[in-house]
């Protein structure tokens, strides 16, 4: 109803100038507004249709052509829109937002002379008109020139977007300019307020939400998931969402889902250089067609034959799928075209260093800062390589390990043997013989591990990355470590090297956390993931079980750190249904294959059998899997009418008639444990066991059944289910720490060892553990390996004369100078120690 105006305008009904002027200047007042809105929602044609009826019909405001111009180059009419604009500033000369208009339309056609033109001309316009007289989206248009100019980016900021905010609080294209910038320089944390403030300001558009959507997309993939949902409901048509979507939907692997969305852009913009760009990357890592690969690069530098954008978007996107040598060379390419392209910089900088080659990252990291002073990223890893510099780094064959120098010597020497052993393991398994050493870097700072690894902060919750032959990790020391093992961790990760590098990093994500999630059970069973009552629930969900076909999706955008585990126990799981059922050399044959450019399922279908049967299978295999867990145990919480909270025996009288049920059984022994009635725990902690004889977390039957032996000091028995805990769980800490506290006195030597071991994997900066081994590897004869583990502790607790005296002990037979300056500290840190006065007489 509110275009009326402008219809009966068309019909072409005459009235006199006076009117006119007063009619138009209504009409414009009553319909450039929701004109607007058709275009924020996508109405493409239309607009550009009503744009050129009012050109046509000579209508003053510029915005008419601005709407037109805006829709032409959503359709793709880019030479169209770029021809108009140059007509409508024979109209409108000076015009700010025409000439930025102008510029950003001939950078999609690749005329950087035109582009060029256009920034002069809006340069000119801005000095014939004062500051003070400048409209807000003029001062937004000049500050967006002004970065296009290279000037620098915090006071275009100040001086024009700030400013356009405080002129019209509720001016759409004032945030969109500043959050975009703070997203071209990697200030993902700024451009989510901007997005935010500019939402509660001006309210709901597609535009401001897709802002949001790429603000979170490296740090909260759900909040990401969900601004672009929105963002697409506000615009079905809006081309960066859906191309945004496909990228999204290319790194979970759904590669069909991916073309559907590319397709949405290529329906309405035949040309779109992002677009086919996308589809390069889809045949590439989907169909493993290099023709059509490059076929769809073809077509996306046809609108511009030098577009930087296009390589770099391929190149981006297949770093994400490990191929970061064939992403540098996009990135070199890209810069071919356009040296002064940051993002392929960027972009650039992030292979060079997954690929290991840290000299040259720095070099171009530098250069960005320094053509860029804002780019967040290029800032942090100024600061990484500072941090870095003080590193030791220790060079052998087959492994150069980086780390912070204070903890080489903690556990610098277990890694690197830890390593070795995982390469001649993995190696001869699965047929590899690496030819380079292997970069592993560990890093005490969380945030340097995030900035390192992802290029950004966050990753909390990550533990070791591998990107093929370069491994990072969280030192065992770091806030990120201590209630997680070190040891399975790097296991798992150089695992990742292995099967990465057989398959010449082409396989799913699924198939590779699932092979080293498998091969750290079969390292040591204390390792890995294994069937859970979490788990059992959730196998036994249809909305969690995911099919094997789809199983790297549930890697992308899990519900919950809860469901990322569990996406990483269902892959292992897969891997295992694979080698129990087809056996090893199958299962190798599916990997070769995958080497050789066969997509997944094709490289199944070929070895073991359709995809289709091999999920119905695998399903009745961990459907099963997940019933035996616990079979014995009735796991259905009462319903109201089976207890009257209102009496007291009716809990009784329910656990009476259903004596397995785990929620009553549960609820009766926190009642025992609350009173500490200890002797009645122990019964009802020995009846969760028999129910669930797998189940070794925290809240198990065994650790309730240690909890109550220890309150009742029957400290033997104590110690023998302690003894089944720390054989099945990698991360009872509280159960190493105590069983060595038991067995210490009792000199079970072997027993302290052990424990002492399973301790430091999980913190090997603990002074206890480290005192505990050194005393039984000395007990045991095992000279060398007591002296090391004195060495630690005298690092972590160097003011310990007795520490001193045991090295003097433990060196005197091969190296009595180093054995009496130890003496000698000892002595000096405890001058009555009797036992040190009499070794010290015995040098005389």
């Amino acid at each position: 109803m509110r275009l009326l105006s402008f219809f009966l305008l068309l019909l072409g009904i005459s009235i006199s100038n006076a009117q006119q002027i007063d009619l138009e200047k209504i009409f414009e007042e009553k319909n450039l507004g929701p004109v607007g809105e058709l275009l924020a929602h996508g109405d493409y044609e239309l607009v550009a249709r009503i744009g050129e009826a009012a050109a046509t019909k000579g209508l003053k405001s510029p915005d008419w052509r601005i709407l037109r111009f805006k829709a032409l180059r959503e359709m793709g009419h880019i030479e169209q829109a770029l021809e108009e604009a140059g007509k409508a500033l024979v109209v409108f000369p000076g015009h700010f937002e025409i000439l930025l208009l102008r510029h950003d339309l001939a950078q999609m056609l690749g005329r950087a002379d035109v582009a060029a033109a256009a920034l002069k001309g809006l340069n000119d316009a801005a000095k014939t008109k004062p500051a003070k007289d400048r409209t807000a989206m003029e001062s937004v248009m000049l500050g967006r020139a002004a970065v296009l100019l290279g000037a620098d980016a915090q006071k275009v900021i100040t001086q024009y977007f700030k400013l356009a905010q405080s002129k019209d609080a509720k001016l759409e294209a004032a945030y969109l300019a500043e959050g975009n910038l703070a997203l071209d320089k990697d200030d993902a944390q700024r451009a989510a307020d901007v997005f935010r403030a500019g939402l509660k300001a001006h309210g709901e558009t597609a535009d401001l939400r897709l802002g949001l959507a790429k603000a979170f997309q490296s740090s909260d993939r759900e909040k990401a998931g969900e601004n672009l949902k929105q963002a697409l409901e506000l615009n079905p048509h809006l081309a960066a969402a859906h191309l945004l979507r496909a990228e999204q939907l290319i790194g979970g692997e759904k590669f069909i889902e991916a073309e559907a969305a590319i397709q949405q852009v290529l329906d309405q913009d035949e040309n779109h250089p992002v677009a086919w760009a996308l589809r390069a990357v889809v045949a590439y890592l989907f169909q493993a067609d290099a023709g059509k690969m490059e076929d769809a690069r073809q077509h996306a530098l046809e609108r511009w034959a030098k577009n930087p954008e296009v390589d770099h978007t391929i190149g981006r996107c297949i770093s994400r799928a490990y191929r970061f040598a064939e992403s540098a060379a996009r990135q070199r390419q890209a810069l071919e075209f356009d040296p002064k392209y940051l993002p392929a910089k960027m972009q650039l900088c992030n292979d060079l260093l997954r690929l290991g080659e840290e000299e040259e990252a720095w070099k171009v990291a530098d250069m960005i800062r320094k053509e860029d002073g804002y780019n967040i990223q290029a800032h942090n890893l100024a600061k990484l390589e500072k941090e870095m510099n003080g590193y030791t780094t220790q060079t052998f064959d087959d492994f150069i390990l980086k780390m912070p120098k204070r903890e080489w010597p903690i556990y610098g020497a277990r890694a690197l043997a830890l390593l070795r052993d995982a390469k001649t393991v993995l190696g001869a398994k699965y047929g590899m013989n690496l030819k380079r050493p292997v970069l592993v870097e560990f890093f005490g700072a969380q945030q340097d591990f995030a900035i390192r690894t992802f290029g950004a902060l966050g990753g909390q919750g990550m533990l070791g990355v591998c990107f093929g032959t370069v491994v990072t990790m969280n030192s065992p020391g770091s806030l990120a470590q201590g209630r997680n093992n070190w040891e399975s961790t790097l296991w798992h990760e150089f695992c990742h090297v292995i099967t990465l590098t057989v398959t010449n990093n082409r396989m799913p994500r699924w198939l590779s956390e699932g092979i080293s999630v498998h091969e750290e059970r079969q390292r040591d069973p204390a390792w890995g993931m294994w069937m859970s009552e979490r788990y059992r629930g959730m196998v036994l969900d249809e909305e969690t079980l995911t099919p094997m076909s789809r199983l790297s999706s549930a890697f992308m955008a899990p519900k919950t750190q809860h469901h990322l585990l569990f996406a990483y126990y269902e892959s292992s799981q897969a891997v295992e249904f694979l080698l129990e059922k087809f056996g090893q050399d199958k299962f190798q044959g599916i990997l070769h294959d995958l080497a050789n450019g066969k997509r997944i399922n094709d490289a199944i279908a070929a070895n073991v059998g359709s995809i289709e049967e091999i999920e119905k299978q695998f399903a009745q295999y961990i459907i099963a899997k997940a019933k035996s867990f616990g079979a014995k145990a009735d796991w259905n919480e009462p319903k109201p009418e089976d207890l009257n909270p209102f009496d007291a025996g009716s809990f009784t009288e329910f656990l009476k008639k259903h004596p397995n049920n785990l929620w009553a059984l549960r609820k009766q022994t926190e009642t025992r444990v609350e009173a500490k009635k200890w002797s009645e725990v122990l019964p009802l902690a020995d009846k969760l066991i028999e129910l669930l004889p797998d189940s070794y977390d925290e809240d198990s039957g065994y650790a309730l059944k240690v909890q109550a032996l220890r309150q009742l000091k029957h400290t033997d028995e104590e110690t023998a289910v302690l003894r089944q805990i720390a054989a099945k769980s990698s991360s009872a800490q509280s159960s190493f720490l105590r069983l060595i506290e038991l067995d210490l006195p009792a000199k079970r030597w072997p027993e302290v060892k052990a424990n002492a071991q399973r301790s430091m994997a999980l913190n090997p900066f603990l002074v206890t553990p480290q005192r505990a081994l050194a005393a039984a590897s000395a007990a045991l004869k095992e000279t060398p390996e007591a002296i090391a583990a004195y060495e630690r502790v005298l690092i972590l607790d160097p003011g310990s004369a007795q520490t001193h005296f045991k090295l003097a002990e433990l060196l005197r037979p091969s190296d009595a100078t180093q054995a009496k300056q130890h003496l000698l500290d000892s002595l000096a840190l405890a001058p009555r120690n009797r036992e040190g006065l009499a070794l010290l007489a015995e040098w005389k």
